[in-house]
């Protein structure tokens, strides 16, 4: 059975085409069915991640941290991750949903989107 892989370190991920949208993702999850579209010479993934992982930094600003969630949402990206490592918090956005934080004194889950994904906030700081 073919898994899907996580990859990290700004993952240069083309969201869709015409016109191209290209993001880096500083940590995502693709489907085994993405994966098995790439060839050897990928160097872009081509596809849409299940999770796409955003870590703040002190350069990022809330309109771009704004448009990066909605661009992976209009894409089809089931889970995009904001992780504040300043304060221990994690947002989670789901298409349709409100976005929910999460302190370190709390659990994630991946949902429907990925089933048996079970972590303590607190384990990614």
């Amino acid at each position: 059975m073919l898994r899907g892989q996580v990859h990290s370190g700004e993952v240069g991920c083309i969201l869709r085409r015409d016109p191209d949208t290209v993001v880096g993702i500083d940590v995502a999850y693709f489907s085994a069915e993405v994966m098995t579209r790439q060839s050897d010479d990928t160097t872009l993934v081509e596809g849409s991640p299940v999770l796409a992982v955003e870590v703040l930094s002190p350069s990022d600003n809330m309109e771009g941290i704004r448009d990066k969630v909605l661009e992976y949402l209009a894409a089809g990206v089931a889970l995009v991750w904001i992780v504040d490592p300043y304060f221990h918090t994690i947002t989670v956005h789901r298409s349709g949903a409100r976005p929910e934080m999460f302190n370190d004194e709390e659990g994630l889950s991946g949902g429907s989107a990925l089933p048996g994904l079970e972590i303590a906030v607190i384990e990614l700081f």
